[in-house]
Parts: C-alpha cells; structure tokens; sequence
C-alpha cells in the first residue's frame, strides 16, 4: 500500500509517495490495528481515508515517561541533539527507546512516550496490491517485500 500520514494540524508525517509501497503481513502486529482493522477486505486500487485517535494508535502523553538526567550519564553517546533517538536502561533494567527533548550543559530531559503519542493521524491510503504470504513469510512471521512498490500509486501526487 501507498499512504500519506499527516497529523491533527494537517502537517505531513509520514509518506510512501515517491518511495516503495508498504509491505506488510496481515495479522503480524506489522501496523497499529486500528489501520489493519480498516484494510481488511481492501482490494487492489482501493482508496480510503481514515482518522485514527490516539486512545486507537499510540496513546495519550504519560507525563512519567519524561525524564530530567544528568548530562555525564550520556557521555558514551558522544555528540547529543534535541530530537535524537537513543537507548537506555529503565528502572527495571530493560531497555528503553527514549527521544531528547531539552538539553543544557548539565541536564538532558528524555520522553519515553511514543513521538505521536497523544496525536489524531490521518491516513489516506491506496492499495496497490494483496497477495497470498508465501510459504517463506509465514515461516519467519512477516513479508519479504517481494514484488514491492510494483505499479503505481493510486494515490494523488498533491
């Protein structure tokens, strides 16, 4: 599938125009449900618009997720940025994705929520094509991409 992702604004997101079609398995949590609820019993040529809330794609903001450090528990990671994506340890010793919100000479704040947490996503998806896994992808759980981006989007190029 083609799709164009924009956010509650109307800002862009996320977008496959110009690039290869998104492949996915059906029933794998490849995508959030909600988007796979909408594409079951879609067709080739397909079409359509959907407007997923938060509490259906990646929740709410949880304020205890943000995080002020100090700066030196970073100085492995070398040069640090507003906006970057790292690992780090929790509490309870798993690792956990984090983005760097706020940074000064001292102090790094990190947010664990996911980035479009608390955000409405409007998709407007085209079908490009459905297809039967093959044996290969039903072995390993998800889609290999063959075959991918073949024909064009049946999207609009705006």
């Amino acid at each position: 599938m083609h799709y164009k992702l924009n956010n509650g604004f109307g800002e862009l997101i996320d977008s496959s125009q110009g690039g290869l079609a998104l492949v996915y398995m059906h029933n794998t949590n490849a995508i959030l449900p909600s988007l796979e609820r909408e594409l079951t019993g879609k067709r080739e040529s397909d079409v359509f618009d959907l407007v997923i809330y938060p509490e259906d794609a990646y929740g709410y903001a949880d304020e205890k997720l943000i995080q002020e450090m100090p700066r030196t528990m970073f100085a492995e990671l070398g040069e640090l940025s507003v906006g970057m994506r790292i690992n780090i340890k929790g509490q309870d010793g798993e690792s956990q994705l984090v983005t760097i919100t706020q940074l000064d000479d001292e102090n790094v704040v990190v947010d664990g929520n996911h980035p479009l947490a608390g955000q409405v996503l409007h998709f407007e998806v085209g079908i490009v094509s459905v297809r039967e896994p093959t044996e290969e992808e039903l072995a390993q759980g998800y889609a290999t991409g063959s075959g991918a981006g073949a024909g064009p989007s049946p999207l609009g190029t705006a």
